[in-house]
């Protein structure tokens, strides 16, 4: 049982329901124990029997009552003890412990008594006889306190079960209902916050309760907005390095173009090299600037573009980069239009950027292939390379930005981390979803899903 409603509700409950068992037991205990309670007797038939031949004992003697008694069933028989006028138990049988001062106080004066023997209600007669002295008869009248209470919990279990079920649970679940419902929220606002949604905030929701999970729920609103504040400073900050980056590495260019004008000889090996490490520097930098700051960065899909024509462009675009490591593009598009919202040039930059990265990750003389298909109202787009793909326990990993498997570390590859962080970011903001799992034969295989756009009015 590992939800916590159903632990406290069940905790609640039977510790409910021991207490109102406890309660009958405490305030009836006295009252089955008190021998005038007649109606708790349940001898009523036993004692008419028992009655009526004493008085034919007043007239016939002890051994008419000792015939009587030798003749009646043993469970009667043990619950009946006699005094003839010698002193002895009729039956010659030993005497209970606690029933010698019942017979001491019967007399000619005191005929009738009640009291408790071995914590049984016990009933005792004085019965004169014509010869002389009396028949002294004890008869336990009932059973123990506690069995008497045991029996009338038997006899009125269901009722009392089905009522104390019935207001228990009803308490107990409203009890249990208002200290889980605001973990439940916080369990909530955890997932949330933890998918990226630093903005959430869950004590609204707990403002009108004044105890310790609310108290909980505004420091966790608190750790919240301290860590969405702390990342939205350290990307601006990483915005603001780049911005100055950028002048420095303009002038860098300039003063690289100024110097191949000039008379290099033995130098363009050199200069090219300077030339491919400053154009690395501004996509890395290019890369950084488009990283948002905050949600509030994003903005209206204004725009629409046909998936199976972006992606025989970007082919096309690509196929000279492909082309000299031996690597062919292979694009099987869908038949019909389908097309997609964007804004501006995000879409095709995301798209681009998952297939450098199959490009880039593919051995020489091997294949990238990209698949589009379309489903009811959404379109899937497939791109898999043929590289070694990425461990399993790094395939979600690989969409945080500046993060990179121990493979990819190399300076041939490449980049920073940032293209796939980019193009999850640019696919959620279209409203679709990206995925990646390592292909059965080989290779990653990165999946798109976006939503379709009908410009039918």
């Amino acid at each position: 049982m590992r939800s916590l409603f159903w632990k406290m509700f069940f905790g609640a409950w039977v510790t409910a329901m021991v207490m109102v068992v406890t309660t009958i037991y405490v305030t009836h205990m006295a009252e089955f124990g008190d021998p005038r309670q007649k109606d708790r007797w349940e001898v009523s038939a036993m004692m008419g029997e028992l009655t009526r031949n004493l008085r034919r004992a007043r007239r016939h003697g002890p051994e008419h009552f000792r015939y009587w008694l030798e003749r009646q069933p043993r469970e009667f028989r043990d619950r009946v003890f006699a005094i003839a006028p010698d002193g002895t138990e009729i039956l010659g049988r030993p005497l209970p412990t606690d029933m010698a001062p019942l017979f001491q106080n019967l007399h000619f004066r005191n005929r009738e008594l009640r009291t408790m023997v071995d914590n049984k209600p016990t009933v005792g007669f004085f019965i004169p006889l014509r010869e002389r002295g009396g028949l002294r008869v004890a008869f336990i009248a009932g059973k123990s306190k506690q069995e008497l209470l045991l029996l009338f919990l038997w006899r009125n279990f269901w009722p009392i079960l089905l009522l104390s079920m019935l207001a228990s649970g009803a308490v107990c679940y409203w009890l249990a209902r208002y200290l889980s419902r605001p973990l439940d929220k916080l369990r909530i606002a955890t997932r949330r916050v933890a998918a990226g949604e630093l903005d959430y905030r869950v004590s609204p929701a707990l403002e009108k309760r004044g105890d310790e999970l609310a108290d909980l729920a505004r420091d966790f609103d608190s750790m919240t907005a301290q860590v969405q504040e702390s990342m939205a400073e350290q990307r601006r900050l990483i915005k603001d390095v780049s911005h100055e980056l950028r002048s420095p590495l303009a002038r860098l260019q300039v003063a690289l173009g100024i110097a191949r004008q000039k008379d290099t000889h033995g130098l363009e090996a050199e200069l090219e090299k300077i030339g491919k490490a400053a154009d690395y520097l501004e996509e890395i930098i290019a890369d950084i600037l488009s990283l948002p700051v905050a949600g509030g960065e994003e903005r209206k899909l204004d725009d629409v573009v046909e998936i199976n024509s972006l992606l025989g462009a970007l082919k096309e675009d690509l196929r000279h980069e492909a082309g000299l490591r031996g690597i062919a593009i292979e694009l099987s598009t869908s038949g019909g239009e389908l097309l997609v919202a964007t804004r501006g040039s995000s879409l095709t930059a995301a798209l681009e950027n998952i297939l450098r990265n199959g490009i880039k990750y593919s051995p020489e003389n091997s294949q990238v292939s990209a698949t589009v298909l379309a489903d009811g109202n959404t379109c899937h787009i497939r791109v898999q390379d043929s590289g070694s793909g990425v461990p399993a326990e790094e395939l979600k990993a690989i969409f945080r930005p500046f993060y990179r498997t121990d493979d990819a570390r190399t300076r041939e590859s490449g980049g920073v981390g940032l293209g796939l962080a980019i193009a999850q970011r640019t696919i959620h903001l279209h409203g679709g979803t990206i995925t990646a799992a390592n292909a059965t034969g080989g290779g990653l295989c990165v999946d798109i899903a976006l939503p379709l756009v009908s410009l039918d009015m």
